[in-house]
């Protein structure tokens, strides 16, 4: 069995993991009917579009063991050589909440002040964080971005994949927050949360949620999205279901019993999910697809830039062409550009240079983060379309969690495969020089036989902290 083993020290730091490996297991693996799969992922992609940022939380508590259970299902995220790099902080105490809420609101007038705003357009942009207080939760990411080991000396264990990874198990988080009818805001990290939760130097934040239930008579904001064929590039057309604006329901209250209950289920659903890289060449419903991008689109963004594009990939010469060029980059990543260590961290997981997968399967999502045209975006805060400021790449990352739980929904096995480097994409596929590829997923159905690697997850215990 191949599992990622923890050591703690005395403070339950991580100080180091490494991979066993004994063998591979046959993927477990149920196959829906057509008329299931278009179900799954409408049900999936309409519960996202219900989603809005909420900025006014009412004192109704949240049932610990529902959000315990929605950091769980993040917890089943995919990662670069299964490292799991990330840390959720709870956050219940009033004090600390007050502590953040304080150190957000200066950080955010340090920012603008630094880029000139005056104050009476900062007064107008920034308002007041209440709902870092009100929220009866805040939940704190940050990112692991190395390891450590203790033998007499300090030594680090190098992370891969750190930013994608930890902020794609945000929108698995995200993902589970919606479904179990909990509503949030997304905010930019705060810097200061490193100390005020104490958190270890191989840490940083990364993403700040508040959590909790909207007041009954809060009304979010009327956000105008990009149209779907703006967001991505398909070879074939949208449906008329897929076009279709979706209408806003309130959604209807839950007693506590029933949103475990649903918790549980997105959290025992979502767990099944594997990364696949033996697929079948059956073809695969392309309208699969376009309902779990749909979905993705609903994802959060400073400024709602919206700063996330996805190429869908189907005809067999561009897919050789793209297997070829991978297979080119990933011979010298192999040969010439791994380190022992990180060959050594693959090495359970019986990766190579040969990627079959990007010619066997039916689709293949090419994602990109979007660095915005200050000339062409309509923004007051113009800071904001600088990737620094509009955290693009966290966007960008927590939209293909989000989009992997819906082509999961869909009956359908994607593997997120990161060529390096991966810029070889952009060209292929003739997108714009502000856009940069970042992950790429095949999608379709497993080969009859196949097998992947008897991972673990960490326990909830090693990925949560409380306060």
């Amino acid at each position: 069995m191949l599992m990622c083993i923890i050591l703690l020290n005395k403070e339950g730091k991580d100080v180091f993991s490494m991979a066993v490996s004994s063998g591979y297991i046959k993927l477990d693996f149920t196959r829906l009917t057509p008329e299931e799969q278009l179900n799954q992922v409408s049900d999936y992609t309409a519960t996202m579009e219900q989603r809005r940022s909420v900025r006014s939380f009412s004192n109704r508590p949240v049932p610990e063991a529902v959000i315990e259970k929605v950091i769980h299902s993040a917890g089943t995220s995919p990662s670069g050589a299964n490292q799991q790099p990330w840390t959720y902080v709870l956050i219940q105490d009033p004090e600390v909440k007050r502590a953040i809420r304080e150190a957000a609101e200066l950080e955010e007038q340090q920012r603008l002040e630094n880029i000139g705003i005056d104050q009476t357009d900062m007064l107008n942009m920034t308002g007041n964080k209440d709902y870092l207080e009100e929220a009866p939760y805040l939940v704190a990411l940050f990112k692991i971005n190395y390891g450590l080991t203790t033998d007499g000396t300090e030594q680090k264990i190098k992370h891969y994949y750190v930013q994608e990874s930890a902020h794609i198990s945000a929108g698995f988080f995200l993902a589970a927050l919606q479904h179990a009818g909990l509503d949030s805001l997304v905010h930019a990290p705060v810097l200061a949360a490193q100390d005020i939760l104490g958190r270890p130097k191989n840490e940083s934040p990364s993403l700040l949620f508040a959590v909790g239930y909207a007041k009954d008579d809060y009304q979010a904001p009327s956000l105008k999205r990009r149209p779907l064929s703006e967001i991505v590039n398909t070879p074939s057309p949208f449906s008329t279901e897929i076009l279709q604006a979706p209408e806003y329901l309130p959604r209807p209250k839950m007693e506590e019993q029933q949103q475990v209950a649903k918790a549980n289920t997105y959290y025992e659903h979502i767990r099944r999910r594997r990364n696949v890289r033996h697929y079948s060449t059956e073809e695969v419903d392309i309208q699969l697809l376009h309902y779990a991008i749909r979905a993705a689109a609903t994802t959060p963004s400073g400024g709602n830039l919206q700063p996330y594009r996805f190429a869908i990939v189907s005809d067999m010469e561009t897919k050789q062409k793209i297997r070829e060029l991978a297979e080119i980059e990933e011979k010298k990543l192999y040969e010439q550009r791994i380190s022992e260590e990180w060959r050594d961290t693959l090495a359970p997981l019986g990766t190579n240079w040969k990627k079959p997968h990007l010619t066997d399967a039916p689709h293949l999502i090419v994602a990109f983060k979007v660095d915005e045209n200050p000339n062409e975006a309509n923004v007051l805060d113009q800071s904001l379309l600088y990737p620094k400021n509009n955290f693009a790449m966290e966007s960008a990352a927590m939209a293909v969690g989000v989009l992997m739980g819906g082509l999961h929904h869909a009956g359908l096995c994607t593997l997120t495969h990161t060529p390096s480097p991966m810029t070889f994409l952009r060209d292929l596929l003739h997108r714009p020089k502000n856009e940069v590829p970042f992950v790429l997923l095949p999608v379709g159905y497993p080969a009859p036989d196949c097998e992947v690697p008897d991972i673990t997850k960490k326990p909830l215990s090693e990925i949560l902290v409380k306060f």
